[in-house]
């Protein structure tokens, strides 16, 4: 138990550098140069992964064979909208409210479960819908409801899309069948090839000019979105899902802490309130989903 917890913390730290990883590296490159060159970095990091656990070369090329078309709906919605309207958020809008926008995805599960799977939300799920977006209504009108950032809100918007296509993503993941890297390296794959094909058509091709964009970019591709999927996999391969899954709501409390600390981020009482609301409706949508097996 002590390692799937130690393997969980270090998923959730790694989660929590997001904001700060975009905001550094998108100064150097557009959010969708970003998105192309950290998806190439982490299909490559999960591929190598997912050679190393497999038994033999030939049964890595049948999963893939596989899984290919499988992965392609999740692929897009994980690793190509979702990435792309954050790292958009993070580099145009309030770290802070973005934040918490993104971090509606848990309780999207929730909302969305009933249309994707046909399971019911019931009274726990809908305490959490309406717990998730009122954490999220306080932090991004800084719990002034009467005066409403019209600047912000289709930054905001656009994180929420986001939000959507990863609750999404995490629905519709759970049926694709294989070994759990090499799945993971296909999302990523396919991640790669829309934000190629969407940067050949938009921003062009791009390789960041500082160092620091560099370790942001190196970081975000080989740990935060890539060798973080394996160790939140063995998380849950050492203890029961039930016991790890909680976790993930520490990631908003840690990044509005390197917000703040690294960018000088203004840090308004009120935000407390909105993390407070947004980490507990996390909490029941969690409890919610293992009821309904979302």
């Amino acid at each position: 138990m002590t390692k799937a917890f130690i393997f969980a913390a270090l998923c959730i730290a790694s989660w929590s550098l997001i904001p700060v990883v975009a905001k550094v590296t998108t100064h150097d490159l557009t959010p969708l140069q970003f998105l192309l060159l950290s998806n190439v970095l982490s299909a490559v990091v999960c591929g190598v992964v997912a050679m190393k656990r497999a038994p033999s070369f030939v049964s890595l090329l049948t999963g893939t064979r596989t899984n290919l078309l499988r992965t392609a709906v999740p692929g897009f919605l994980g690793c190509y909208l979702f990435y792309l309207c954050l790292y958009h958020g993070y580099a145009v809008g309030d770290g802070i409210a973005v934040l918490v926008v993104q971090y509606l995805w848990p309780v999207l599960i929730v909302l969305l479960a009933p249309l994707v799977t046909h399971d019911r939300i019931g009274a726990i799920g809908v305490t959490a819908v309406l717990l998730g977006f009122a954490g999220s209504a306080v932090v991004a009108t800084k719990g002034n409801f009467t005066a409403l950032p019209a600047q912000d809100l289709p930054t905001l918007g656009i994180v929420l899309v986001g939000a959507v296509s990863f609750a999404l993503y995490s629905l519709l993941s759970r049926s694709v069948p294989g070994e759990g890297m090499l799945v993971i390296f296909c999302f990523f794959a396919w991640g790669a090839v829309f934000s190629l094909i969407t940067v050949l058509f938009g921003d062009g091709l791009a390789l960041p000019s500082s160092g620091k964009a560099w370790s942001g970019l190196l970081l975000n591709g080989c740990i935060i979105n890539g060798l973080s999927y394996f160790w939140w996999l063995r998380a849950l391969q050492l203890a029961p899902p039930s016991r790890i899954a909680p976790l993930v709501f520490l990631a908003p409390v840690l990044a509005t802490i390197w917000l703040v600390v690294f960018f000088d981020a203004p840090f308004h009482p009120i935000y407390l309130l909105g993390l407070g609301l947004s980490i507990a409706a996390g909490l029941i949508a969690t409890g919610a989903g293992r009821r309904i097996r979302a």
